[in-house]
């Protein structure tokens, strides 16, 4: 079960940091804070939504 937990956090968590971190610095460059929010908000933010992601669709049942 922890595999696709692990799995969904690990792809939502990058997609959120390169976000956080990108997005500032294309948007707003004279702010140098900006990548800030990709490491300490949105990156953490996208693991956790992640693993609750995984979570839920590990208790769904299997199509076949």
């Amino acid at each position: 079960m922890g595999e696709v937990m692990l799995k969904w956090g690990a792809i939502l968590g990058i997609i959120g940091f390169l976000g956080g971190f990108v997005g500032p610095v294309i948007f707003t460059p004279e702010a140098n804070q900006g990548p800030l929010l990709g490491i300490f908000i949105t990156g953490p933010l996208g693991f956790v939504l992640g693993l609750i992601v995984g979570f839920v669709l590990r208790l769904l049942p299997e199509r076949r």
